[in-house]
């Protein structure tokens, strides 16, 4: 059975790339409004990064390919969290 590589410590520059992708997603959060208020709830900034750094131990460190990634799993983190 394989196992799943994902990374557990990420250096200064990756870091940088993932707060990047924090910002553009908080902005893109909040341009399509898909939260009631703007993502500044502890518990939906918690879900946010927490599926940042889940994103980001599983797939190559590049903008835009984490940044897909992210909003992709966003919307489904979303799309579950409003069908519940």
């Amino acid at each position: 059975m394989g196992s799943i590589n994902l990374r557990d410590k990420f250096n200064p520059e990756e870091l940088e790339l993932i707060d990047r992708v924090y910002a553009v997603t908080c902005a893109y959060i909040e341009a399509r409004d898909l939260y009631h208020v703007a993502p500044t709830d502890t518990e939906e900034q918690d879900a946010l990064r927490q599926m940042m750094f889940v994103v980001a131990a599983s797939t190559p460190l590049d903008f835009d390919a984490l940044c897909d990634r992210v909003l992709v799993s966003m919307d489904r983190y979303r799309a579950r969290r409003i069908g519940s």
